[in-house]
């Protein structure tokens, strides 16, 4: 035990006088994560300038504008009416979209005749003309789902719409309010009761106007560690097998340097070495993974489950070092095995959810996430930096990550020892 402690001291003395790549792969996840957050969550999003012009000027016309400017749409959507300079407005740059209603769009709408908005999109402005045209196409769906359903109704009301229409009568009311219930009773199997509910609650008392708007000025920085948060457990746990990595080359640097061929003509056996390269490697992953783990504490929830936390580290510590060895020790060669190992983490990684939400993942990938550790580090650290996940809640990523650390460390410590024993060791 005395000479594997000192082997590992010698390495880590010698990392510790080279640390710049320690420290590159570490920054990236703090630079990364930081970038994500800055720009997702550091303030108020930026809203969709929609221009508006309304050639309709009758009741289903004016509808869709006073939807448009109601005060839910004003938190996304910054709508302005215009006139017929809404093309050379787009033109100009000022705006990201113009939705125009068509002549006639009401009539159309209620005869059942076919209609088109036409919108006119700023390809200067990035992203935000294709939110305008996602909002087109809802209301689109909505309009033409509607006009379909109502149909019968709608026919009812159109003498009462035109410029020369008759006052509408309490019988004619009661007549068309009659048919809309029905068209809507019909529909009923496909719209009632609603498959999706929203239940909005708000915990504690009601705050003051004062509390509200300080509230208000604390919400770029809550957006900025909600989503450091979110972000940085996928990209840590990529940066941890990154260093490993790093750390359990040196077993074949040192093989095809000549210096491992002497530690084993010496007093030291093959086994010995494979031995310490793998606890240096679990050494320099525990030291990585404080220092991350300092960085995830200052955005971190208040307080989370400890012995969740330990055991979690703990297990990704073995499946880091067990992968690296046995990529190494399947690939015998160093450069060989720098290669592979950089194909297969990013390709585990990406499967595994570390830089996409594995939600938004095909699911083909959602199908195999689980075979890739970087799957189970990702979210069992997530679960605990979101709070409320606590050790029974993760042990399933803590028995998989140790049961894959095991397999790996038994299959590459064979194949490293038997790659020392080829070269020339005992």
């Amino acid at each position: 035990m005395r000479t594997l402690l000192l082997m590992v001291r010698k390495d880590l003395l010698r990392k510790a006088r080279s640390p710049l790549g320690l420290l590159v792969v570490l920054a990236f996840p703090i630079m990364f994560s930081s970038i994500i957050a800055l720009a997702f969550g550091g303030g108020e999003a930026p809203r969709v300038h929609l221009l508006v012009e309304n050639l309709d000027d009758n009741f289903f016309g004016n509808a869709l504008i006073s939807a448009l400017a109601s005060d839910e749409m004003a938190r996304h959507f910054d709508v302005e009416i215009v006139g017929d300079e809404g093309l050379s407005r787009i033109e100009k740059g000022e705006g990201s979209a113009l939705l125009r209603i068509p002549d006639l769009f009401t009539e159309n709408l209620i005869e059942g005749r076919p209609s088109t908005l036409e919108l006119v999109r700023n390809p200067a402005q990035g992203i935000m003309p294709e939110i305008a045209e996602q909002l087109a196409g809802v209301l689109v769906e909505i309009l033409d789902s509607g006009s379909r359903v109502l149909r019968e109704p709608l026919g009812t009301l159109a003498p009462f719409i035109r410029e020369d229409a008759a006052e509408m009568s309490l019988e004619a009311f009661t007549g068309i309010s009659g048919s809309i219930f029905e068209s809507v009773k019909g529909a009923g199997d496909y719209v009632y009761p609603p498959v999706i509910r929203l239940s909005s609650v708000t915990l504690g008392e009601e705050k003051v106007e004062g509390e509200k708007e300080e509230e208000a000025e604390s919400d770029a920085g809550v957006g900025f560690f909600r989503i450091f948060l979110f972000v940085f457990p996928g990209i840590a746990v990529y940066a941890l097998f990154l260093v490993g990595d790093l750390a359990m080359r040196d077993i074949l640097v040192e093989g095809e340097a000549g210096t491992l061929r002497r530690q084993i003509q010496g007093p030291l056996t093959s086994g010995m070495v494979v031995r310490a390269k793998a606890a240096f490697s679990a050494s320099v992953a525990l030291i990585s993974l404080v220092i991350l783990t300092a960085f995830a504490w200052i955005a971190g929830p208040a307080s989370i489950d400890v012995a969740g936390y330990l055991l979690l580290s703990l297990a990704l510590i073995l499946a880091i070092v067990g992968s690296a060895s046995f990529i190494y020790g399947a690939a015998g060669r160093q450069q060989r095995g720098a290669v592979i190992a950089s194909i297969v983490y990013l390709l585990l990684a990406f499967a595994g959810g570390s830089f996409i939400q594995i939600d938004a993942m095909p699911g083909i990938i959602r199908l195999v996430a689980p075979i890739s550790p970087f799957y189970w580090g990702t979210e069992g650290y997530r679960s605990l930096l979101e709070g409320g996940a606590g050790l029974a809640d993760i042990l399933p990523s803590i028995v998989v990550l140790a049961a894959m650390g095991v397999v790996f460390l038994l299959l590459g410590g064979a194949l490293l020892n038997r790659s020392m024993l080829r070269r020339g060791g005992q």
